[in-house]
Order: structure tokens, then C-alpha cells, then sequence
């Protein structure tokens, strides 16, 4: 009985470990990625205009999905790239 204590305890040591480390690197790793200070680009290195809408975007009104930037040609539409 000892024994299923001893892999029990063990278990849960490696949980605990396992769930800091994921923290600690979704903490560091992914704040950096979000938050790097990168400037955003459009396709081919092209800069958005003054709404943040790449070239062949039409910045649109999609009610309450606020304003966002559609493709002319159709697709999916996306907010606007903040500089």
C-alpha cells in the first residue's frame, strides 16, 4: 500500500511542476510575442492606411461588430491594424 502512496505522491508533484512551468512560460513567452515591438505589416511589407486597412481592404462598418477591414474581393474581415 505504500507503494501506491509513494506513485501517487509522485503524480501529483510532476501536476504541480508541470502547471508552474506552463505558467511561468505562457507568462514570458506569449507576452513577449503579443506585446513585442514589432510594427505590423501588411502583405509585401505595405504599411495600412490612416484606418489600419491594408491596400485592397475597404474599411467597413459591420454594426455590432464595430469597424473592421473586409477584402474587396471578399474573405473574411478583421479589425484594424493599431500603429
Amino acid at each position: 500500500m505504500k507503494t501506491g502512496y509513494k506513485i501517487l505522491f509522485a503524480c501529483i508533484i510532476t501536476c504541480i511542476a508541470t502547471a508552474f512551468t506552463t505558467v511561468y512560460i505562457m507568462e514570458h513567452d506569449v507576452a513577449h510575442i503579443l506585446y513585442s515591438s514589432e510594427k505590423v505589416m501588411c502583405k509585401d511589407r505595405a504599411e495600412p492606411d490612416e484606418n489600419g486597412c491594408c491596400p485592397g481592404e475597404t474599411y467597413t462598418d459591420m454594426g455590432d461588430q464595430g469597424w473592421n477591414c473586409c477584402p474587396n474581393i471578399g474573405g473574411d474581415c478583421f479589425p484594424p491594424i493599431v500603429k
